[in-house]
């Protein structure tokens, strides 16, 4: 186990995805990855029924908590493949 920084965000606005789904408001997003051209990757949380990876701009989230959290290895695996590019 590992403790790490998770940073909790919500969407200003319904955000409409290219496939043509949407994820709402409300759903609770977790920060992935800031990018350098400042872009925010999140993944939607765990009470999803998929989990969602997704880019956005900062001025449509909102920061609403940041805790530190345990995490197993296996989610710390999972996390740093959703950072590095590695979909699988």
């Amino acid at each position: 186990m590992e403790k790490i920084k998770i940073h909790y965000y919500k969407l200003k606005e319904e955000k409409e995805m290219g496939d043509g789904q949407s994820i709402p408001k409300d759903q609770d997003l977790i920060l992935l990855k800031e990018d350098d051209d400042g872009l925010l990757f999140f993944e939607t949380t765990d009470n999803d029924e998929f989990k969602k990876l997704f880019w956005t701009n900062k001025n449509e989230v909102i920061l609403i908590n940041s805790s530190d959290v345990e995490l197993s290895d296996e989610k710390i695996n999972e996390r740093n493949s959703y950072i590095n590019g590695e979909f699988l």
